[in-house]
């Protein structure tokens, strides 16, 4: 009998044992994951047919005409551009992660050397004479913008869609193509709704399901900082939303009635349920 009790103190102890030790393996592996690798999402635009924009994606004092001749400086920063369009071309093919890698870093470079995402949509932009930072040219604008289009569509990372908000919002100089906007504004992985850019519009599509659905965003965006994102179907559909909240956020808040989702400066905040006519989410980017 003593034995027995022994042997089998000594099994449970054995399997104890196993299963800390995979719970370290598991530990460890999610640790050592490379924080720069690819995750895909691989979301697609909506017909630009089933989007309505209440605003106009123009600039004061934008200029239609594009430029024919440019220096040395300007010819660099398009074939930067034009290089990372390529790289991301080929991504969206492998996902391979030796190339996000390649092209995350050439981004940031990118970014740090002539745009300066670091500001957020209200800070005060300074630039220099001699620099283009903060005043991309509309050439190189045009395709920083189809470049980080590309991008939150494949990786729905949250600083391509910043990006894009400080083109249409804070770009002097160019006018944000409307069809590039409304290929951006909202994407779908077909019931999962990726809500990417902040603007007063609408969106309507057939849920998988059968039914139509539309989603409306009534916003003064970015004159205020908040946004109300409301559903009208014909019956109850369930959809998974994805609403972009900007890296610039100050304690952001995303709720529906007394309910409140994870909301985190970027990130998206998750809003998974069975949506009716009437339902309104409040989105507050700064408390």
């Amino acid at each position: 009998m003593t034995i027995k009790m022994f042997e089998n103190k000594k099994t449970i102890m054995k399997l104890t044992l196993l299963y800390i030790s995979i719970g370290m393996v598991l530990i460890f592996s999610s640790c050592l994951k490379d924080p720069n690798s690819l995750s895909a999402i691989d979301s697609t635009s909506f017909h630009e047919k089933q989007i309505q924009l209440q605003f106009k994606p123009t600039q004061s004092g934008a200029h239609d005409s594009l430029l024919t001749t440019f220096t040395q400086q300007q010819s660099l920063v398009l074939k930067e551009l034009d290089e990372m369009l390529r790289i991301t071309e080929h991504i969206t093919q492998s996902h391979s992660d030796t190339l996000w890698r390649v092209l995350t870093r050439k981004w940031t470079e990118f970014d740090s050397t002539y745009v300066g995402l670091g500001l957020t949509p209200f800070a005060k932009n300074e630039s220099t004479a001699d620099s283009l930072k903060g005043e991309l040219f509309p050439e190189a604008a045009l395709k920083w913008a189809q470049l980080n289009v590309e991008l939150v569509k494949l990786s729905g990372e949250v600083r391509f869609g910043d990006a894009l908000e400080i083109l249409l919002y804070r770009t002097k100089n160019f006018v944000f193509p409307e069809d590039l906007l409304k290929s951006v504004i909202y994407t779908h992985v077909f019931d999962q709704i990726f809500v990417n850019v902040i603007g007063a519009s609408t969106m309507d599509y057939q849920h998988t399901t059968g039914g139509n659905v539309r989603l409306i965003q009534e916003t003064s965006y970015p004159q205020s900082n908040e946004m109300t994102l409301k559903c009208e179907c014909n019956d109850l559909r369930y959809m998974d939303i994805f609403i972009r909240i900007p890296s610039w956020a100050v304690n952001p808040s995303v709720s529906h009635g007394n309910v409140k989702y994870v909301a985190r400066p970027g990130e998206y905040s998750q809003i998974s349920k069975k949506w009716q006519t009437g339902d309104e989410i409040k989105v507050v980017f700064r408390n």
